[in-house]
């Protein structure tokens, strides 16, 4: 199966399908044999018949959404081991889960 893809003047897939997209201006189109696996945010780049996939800005994106609350719950976690409280192993169990959540998207 061949994949058509429209690309900006900067290298930029702005679409991509199965069906030959609808001539845009400022576009070019192109036949690939594949789309490299990516997810939504990621951005696609075409050069000389590659594309490249880009997770940085989506990455980012999803550490700043993580890091909140990963922080709070390390608060709370500090605060039952200070305190003594029963719920400490709950609590260092959140945090813990958010951390490797966090630390699994890597990047920067």
């Amino acid at each position: 199966m061949m994949w058509h893809i429209q690309v900006d003047p900067a290298g930029i897939v702005t679409s991509y399908g199965v069906n030959v997209p609808s001539p845009r201006e400022g576009v070019t189109d192109y036949e690939v044999a594949s789309i490299p696996d990516h997810k939504s945010g990621d951005v696609l780049t075409y050069d000389d018949g590659v594309i490249t996939v880009d997770s940085t800005e989506r990455i980012a994106g999803e550490k700043a959404r993580i890091e909140p609350e990963m922080l709070a719950a390390h608060a709370r976690w500090q605060s039952a081991v200070t305190l003594d409280l029963e719920c400490e192993p709950q609590c260092r169990a959140k945090y813990e889960s958010l951390r490797a959540e966090y630390d699994a998207l890597g990047g920067t």
